[in-house]
């Protein structure tokens, strides 16, 4: 079944500091960063947008300087979004080479306005960045036949696994319905022995204040909820996901399971810690991998793991499908 006939392109307006729009396109690879458009005297120019606590941030290259803030980003910024998939809108989202930007032309459009494309330095050594240029590096299209490599719709073929080799994240807010679409990626695969009140059926989450990822936990409170951890389907997930105590992730050797992380400022890991508090209560736990650090928020207050306390400790993993 061929696609419909491609929409435009839909962007969300909004000042620095107003609430981060939903549904916004994410750069390849990159789970709090997302493609941004802004004018400066009535001049086109790219750059890129992040979520800081459910509010949107800025930074545009201009002149050998950076603009971010609201001092330097007066007016509106635009955010790309995507609403739906290659059924309703006729086009997906492709991150492609610059190279190969004449490579199949006829079903690739190339992201732009005016002059301004923007593109991804990937392997940038102080870490990925989204930019404007005139032609280099990565840089996204969209495309106009068939729908993407993830796609689970009943239009598209699926080729054997594995495929996907990144853990996959949706961006929701926390007034947003419950994605009862999604397989989220649920804590210890079981019921938790919670506190009072809490829903005992709890799901990996991450936040971001202040650029720096928070691992945390959500639960569904009356179908109200932040980004959450998703299963994809077998078909194109190239990988497991399981539950292990953070000593056999730390021992020595050749290993098979890996722990779910994030990377902060290409200096150390943040990854998903489950412990068991007294009276056998399940809490989950932030815990920086390096510094084996774990902490978490129950009763109102941060408590924290050092060392061979978090020896006994859960770690969200994954491997290779065999």
């Amino acid at each position: 079944m061929s696609n419909p006939p491609p929409k435009e392109d839909k962007w969300a307006f909004g000042p620095i500091g107003s609430p981060f729009p939903d549904n916004p396109v994410r750069v390849l690879g990159q789970p709090n960063m997302s493609v941004a458009l802004w004018y400066k005297y009535d001049v086109p120019m790219h750059g890129r947008a992040r979520n800081n606590g459910g509010v949107l941030e800025c930074s545009f290259s201009y002149k050998k300087a950076e603009l971010a803030g609201i001092k330097d980003l007066d007016g509106q910024i635009q955010v790309l979004q995507y609403k739906g998939d290659h059924n309703t809108l006729g086009f997906w989202y492709e991150w492609i080479k610059y190279k190969d930007r004449f490579e199949k032309a006829d079903i690739r459009q190339i992201v732009h306005c005016g002059a301004s494309i923007p593109i991804l330095w990937k392997n940038r050594p102080e870490g990925a960045l989204l930019a404007e240029s005139s032609g280099s590096i990565t840089i996204i299209v969209r495309n106009t036949k068939g729908g993407p490599p993830t796609c689970g719709c009943k239009h598209c073929h699926k080729p054997p696994p594995p495929c996907v080799m990144i853990d996959e994240w949706i961006n929701l807010r926390a007034s947003d319905p419950w994605p009862k679409d999604k397989k989220l990626n649920k804590a210890l695969n079981k019921n938790l022995n919670i506190h009072q009140g809490e829903n005992s059926e709890q799901y990996v989450a991450l936040w971001y204040q202040q650029g720096e990822p928070v691992m945390g936990r959500i639960w569904n409170d009356n179908d109200w909820l932040l980004q959450v951890l998703v299963e994809l389907l077998d078909f194109f997930r190239g990988y497991d996901y399981d539950w292990k105590l953070f000593s056999f992730c730390a021992s020595f050797g050749e290993k098979e399971w890996f722990p779910v992380y994030v990377i902060v400022k290409v200096l150390y890991h943040r990854s998903f810690l489950f412990f068991q508090y007294t009276y056998y209560l399940n809490v989950s736990t932030k815990f920086h991998i390096r510094s084996e650090k774990a902490s978490a928020a129950f009763g109102g207050k941060e408590h924290i793991l050092v060392g061979p306390s978090v020896q006994n400790g859960t770690l969200s993993q994954s491997r290779l499908q065999i």
